[in-house]
C-alpha cells in the first residue's frame, strides 16, 4: 500500500496548517467570489483585519485565523455551506497557486505530482489535513485522497471541506487530464434538506453525502502515465522554490506562533476561554499552555491585553455607560471592571473618558 500524508519540507513533520502564515492569494479569490454574489468586501472582512490595500499586494502574508474569519463572513452572508463550498472551489485552478501548481503540471507523472503537492500542502489554501493511498492489487485497486475535517464550528467546517475537495478534484482533472473521472466523491456533510436542488455532479461523478469519510477516489491507473506538461528542470527549480518559501513561511509565523494568532483576531471576536482558543488554533489546551509559556506570555495575559483593548475602545463611545461596558465585558459588577481597568492602565475607567472626552465623565 502506498501512502502519502502532507510534510514539511523533507523532515517528516506533519502538517499543521495553523503553524503558518498564508499568502493573500485565497482571500483574493474568495473577495471576487463573494462580490459577484452580491456581498461588499467590508462585510467579508469585517473582523479580520485585512485591508482593501492588502487585498491587491500579493506579497502579504497573514495569519490562518484571519482566512476563517473571511470564511465564516463568506458563510454567514450566503448560507449553504456544502453548495457555497463547491462553487468557491471551482474557482481556485492550478495558476492560483503560482509556483506551487507550476510544480504540479510540470511533475513527471501524477502520483509525482500528488507527492509534491502534499509535500508542500502548507503554500496552498487548504485547511484539510489531506492523505493519499493506494490500496489493492493490480487487478483491483483503488487511489483515495481523504480530507479530514478541522475542529471547527460546522458550517465553516463542511464549507471548508467541500471547498477543499473541490479543489483537489479541479487540480486532479488540470494536471491529470480532463478525461480523469473520479470513481466516488463522499462528503460526511449534508446540503441543507430545504435546498431547491441536488448538489452537482463533480467532474461527472455523483457526490454521495452523509458518508462516513471525506474522499475521492479514482483509479490508480492515471498515476503513471506521464503528464502532457512535463518539465523536469521546471519541477527542480519549483521544488527548490517551494522548500525556500515554506521555510520562511514556517519561520515567520513560528517566531511568535500562538500569541501571534490570538493578537490578529479583532478584539470583538477574541476566545474569552483557553478551550475555544485552543479548537480555534486546532490544538489541545495543554499544548497552548506549554507553548505560550515559551514564547514568555500566558492565555490569562493575553485575554487580559484583549478586553482592555475592547474596553478601550468601547470607553470612546460617549454613549455608553461604565456599567454596559462592564457587562459588554463579561465581568459581575460594575466594581469588578474598575479594578481590573485600574489594574491594566493604572487610572479608573471613569478617570480614563474624562481624559478622553476633555473633562465629561461617563
Amino acid at each position: 500500500m502506498f501512502y502519502i500524508r502532507g510534510q514539511i519540507g523533507n523532515k517528516g513533520d506533519a502538517v499543521e496548517h495553523w503553524d503558518y502564515s498564508r499568502s493573500m492569494g485565497g482571500i483574493v479569490v474568495l473577495v471576487e467570489f463573494a462580490v459577484r454574489r452580491g456581498v461588499p468586501i467590508a462585510q467579508l472582512l469585517e473582523g479580520s483585519r485585512i485591508t482593501r490595500t492588502q487585498l491587491r499586494a500579493p506579497e502579504v502574508e497573514i495569519a490562518a485565523v484571519q482566512e476563517l474569519r473571511v470564511l465564516h463572513n463568506l458563510v454567514a452572508a450566503l448560507g449553504d455551506p456544502v453548495r457555497l463550498g463547491i462553487a468557491a472551489g471551482q474557482q481556485f485552478h492550478f495558476a492560483t497557486f503560482g509556483v506551487w501548481g507550476l510544480a504540479l503540471v510540470s511533475s513527471a507523472t501524477g502520483r509525482e505530482a500528488i507527492a509534491r503537492a502534499l509535500r508542500f500542502l502548507p503554500l496552498t489554501h487548504a485547511f484539510t489535513a489531506i492523505t493519499f493511498e493506494e490500496r489493492g492489487d493490480a487487478r483491483d485497486s483503488e487511489a483515495i485522497l481523504s480530507f479530514a475535517e478541522p475542529a471547527l464550528d460546522a458550517d465553516v467546517r463542511d464549507f471548508i471541506v467541500a471547498r477543499d475537495m473541490t479543489t483537489a478534484a479541479t487540480l486532479l482533472s488540470e494536471t491529470l487530464g480532463r478525461d480523469v473521472t473520479p470513481r466516488h466523491v463522499r462528503m460526511t456533510a449534508r446540503p441543507r434538506p430545504d435546498a431547491d436542488a441536488p448538489l452537482p455532479d463533480l467532474f461527472g461523478t455523483r457526490i454521495e453525502t452523509g458518508a462516513a469519510a471525506n474522499q475521492i477516489v479514482f483509479d490508480p491507473a492515471v498515476l503513471t502515465r506521464p503528464q502532457p506538461q512535463a518539465n523536469p528542470v521546471t519541477a527542480a527549480m519549483c521544488e527548490t522554490l517551494c522548500r525556500d518559501r515554506l521555510e520562511r513561511q514556517q519561520h515567520g509565523l513560528k517566531t511568535s506562533t500562538l500569541s501571534a494568532l490570538y493578537r490578529n483576531i479583532d478584539a470583538d471576536h477574541a476566545p474569552g476561554r483557553l478551550s475555544d482558543f485552543a479548537r480555534l488554533a486546532n490544538t489541545s489546551e495543554r499544548t497552548v499552555k506549554r507553548r505560550l509559556k515559551t514564547e514568555g506570555t500566558s492565555f490569562r495575559a493575553l485575554s487580559a491585553d484583549g478586553r482592555q483593548m475592547r474596553a478601550e475602545r468601547l470607553l470612546a463611545d460617549a454613549r455608553l455607560s461604565i456599567g454596559d461596558i462592564a457587562d459588554e465585558l463579561g465581568f459581575s459588577d460594575l466594581s469588578s471592571f474598575s479594578q481590573a481597568f485600574k489594574r491594566w492602565t493604572g487610572v479608573a475607567p471613569s478617570l480614563y473618558r474624562k481624559r478622553l472626552h476633555g473633562g465629561s465623565g461617563g
